[in-house]
């Protein structure tokens, strides 16, 4: 009997985790892609190579980062220089003159100095082929979405090694219908996750996600709405701890502009989830509970620029285990140096493991990266990143520091 799906639902302003996965409300970054979409298509500086209809935006990075901790152990550290070279490319075709198809990828490839078997290939979260249709009241999204996505201090449930890639590839379909006040919006994704560890540890999976929602516009700035989601999910492999699950949720949510410089958004609903387990390999249970999310984005004064979000959310683990997760993000960004862009991040996470093992463990982390415009196409950054895990099981605790230099060359 076929189970339960997929689900991760949350703000997407949170997937700079690395953990790239598909969310069951992905419609709603479908629109904001979109909109950026037609704002890049409005400008005709954008791209800087025309070839035909098609409009074409090349550039290059080049990234070395320094890690502690390359295999995340609890007592055994090793160091290592990661070497990341990288390509970006952005192109436009407008069909019509309602209808485009875009493409927007970044390919790279990581070069570890003294560990050769972590060597491979990323492609950056974000990247997708789209194509917009516009019809009356309607706007259609074809989309397929990938990444390669290989830094295992990114992912808060993993521990004890450095041997971590897998490919996610969505491809789906977004469908809003615009009644002015109303908007009507249906989506439906096919997702697959690949591994690519040298060992093998991840496992492999299939997900058919659908999801839909209705917003009303009380005001200007102000909308609430209804949600709905669900879907299947099916993970192969040695790794696994369950083979198949199903799952839906339906919740509500709230937007609104509390004013012009502070930005509010909300969401609450009820989950159900029922993996099937394989075999003695896990213990698959059964999870109902609420989920609640909330994001609050505030600028109050011209140098300081920050975004509070939080709340909680099911995921899916290393092994292919669900994850419980609560969690809790401070971004900010400060214009306080002339020229120089200054970001700080914290991070808060508690995990909790529902179809087995029944690790809790509690993640604590915090960024500052500092940014310049060195010319007119060449910019460059300095980071920082730290990361502490705390396991109640036994050799999965950790520390990691992070120290990160990216050149990036727009053509």
């Amino acid at each position: 009997m076929i189970r339960i799906a997929k689900f991760l639902i949350g703000f997407f302003c949170l997937i700079n985790m690395g953990r790239a996965q598909e969310a069951i409300r992905q419609s709603l970054a479908s629109a904001e892609a979109a909109e950026a979409r037609r704002k890049a298509s409005t400008t005709l500086n954008y791209y800087n190579l025309k070839i035909g209809t098609t409009g074409w935006r090349f550039g290059a990075g080049l990234g070395l980062e320094y890690i502690d901790n390359v295999g995340l152990n609890a007592k055994r550290k090793e160091d290592d220089f990661v070497v990341r070279p990288q390509v970006n490319l952005e192109m436009l075709w407008p069909v019509t003159e309602k209808n485009s198809l875009t493409l927007k990828t970044g390919i790279g490839y990581s070069a570890y100095v003294q560990h050769s078997d972590l060597d491979r290939i990323f492609i950056k979260p974000g990247s997708e082929l789209s194509f917009d249709l516009y019809a009356g009241d309607f706007w259609i999204n074809l989309h397929d979405r990938f990444s390669i996505t290989e830094g295992a201090y990114q992912d808060p449930t993993v521990s004890g090694t450095g041997d971590y890639a897998r490919l996610e590839n969505a491809v789906g379909v977004t469908t809003l219908w615009d009644l002015n006040k109303v908007n009507l919006r249906v989506g439906y994704d096919h997702v697959d996750y690949l591994s690519l560890s040298t060992h093998g540890r991840q496992p492999d999976g299939q997900s058919e996600l659908f999801s839909s929602s209705a917003s009303y516009a009380i005001k200007p700035g102000m909308s609430a709405g209804i949600e709905l989601g669900g879907g299947l999910l099916n993970y192969s492999g040695t790794n696994t701890l369950f083979s198949e699950a199903t799952q839906w949720s339906l919740g509500s949510f709230f937007s609104t502009e509390l004013s012009e410089y502070i930005h509010f958004r909300g969401s609450v609903g009820y989950i159900v989830y029922s993996p099937e387990s394989r075999g003695t390999a896990g213990a698959g249970k059964d999870f109902t509970g609420v989920y609640a999310q909330i994001g609050i984005s505030h600028r109050p004064n011209q140098y300081v620029n920050y975004r509070l979000s939080g709340g909680r959310t099911l995921t899916f683990a290393f092994y292919g285990g669900t994850v419980d997760l609560y969690y809790a993000r401070l971004d900010a960004t400060w214009d306080v140096v002339q020229k120089i862009n200054i970001s700080t991040a914290f991070d808060f996470e508690h995990g909790s493991q529902i179809s087995s093992g029944n690790e809790t463990f509690d993640r604590y982390g915090a960024g500052l990266s500092l940014g310049r415009i060195i010319t007119s196409k060449l910019s460059g950054s300095l980071g920082y990143r730290f990361y502490w895990r705390r396991s109640d099981v036994a050799g999965r605790s950790y520390t990691v520091n992070v120290v990160s230099l990216n050149l990036n060359y727009a053509f």
